[in-house]
């Protein structure tokens, strides 16, 4: 969104005080300039991703203060680990990866991460990447697309599940997002 688009949304708020969770490293910038320009209190915290703010937005506490918050959401969101299945549009090379187009891509917290053509595999895969880099991790949220049938979103948590063990809770949410088969949050 543009900069004038946050700066509405800021503005139509009944708040005194507003955080903006832009979830997109190519959001914050925009939002800051919003920010910059409203009416009132307005703190953008540094989300990249969608479960970032999420996990950002569920540490909000509104009867703690502004600093307490933000201190709470910060630590929040750092903690996550974030993954994404998509399907490469075309063929290319990036990051020495040989890509053919309708392969899945596989990226960890916004880089490149691997290519695949197997989409349980992918995810399995990608999920326990993500728990051996995210500290202390035993919470995986799975995120699942338009394109990807109910059925098939549980066998896939299933799977995940089995690798992942016992100690690790494996929640499976529609999310109905296009073009990301699976958007994975790990904390």
């Amino acid at each position: 969104p543009a900069t004038e688009d946050i700066l509405a949304a800021i503005q139509s708020v009944p708040a005194k005080t507003v955080f903006v969770l832009p979830n997109n490293k190519n959001i914050i910038m925009a939002a800051e300039q919003a920010a910059n320009l409203a009416d009132r209190k307005v703190y953008v915290l540094q989300t990249r991703t969608v479960p970032q703010g999420l996990s950002a937005m569920l540490a909000f506490d509104p009867e703690a203060d502004r600093k307490q918050n933000m201190m709470n959401m910060v630590k929040a969101y750092e903690r996550v680990g974030t993954g994404s299945v998509t399907f490469a549009a075309r063929d290319s090379d990036y990051e020495g990866h040989n890509i053919k187009k309708g392969e899945l891509l596989a990226l960890e917290n916004g880089k490149m991460a691997f290519v695949e053509t197997d989409l349980k595999k992918t995810v399995v895969k990608l999920t326990h990447n993500l728990m051996r880099k995210t500290k202390d991790s035993s919470f995986v949220t799975l995120i699942y697309g338009e394109d990807v049938a109910e059925e098939q979103a549980e066998q896939i948590r299933e799977a995940v599940a089995e690798k992942l063990g016992d100690e690790v809770e494996v929640v499976l949410i529609e999310g109905k997002q296009p073009v990301y088969y699976f958007i994975i949050s790990v904390e």
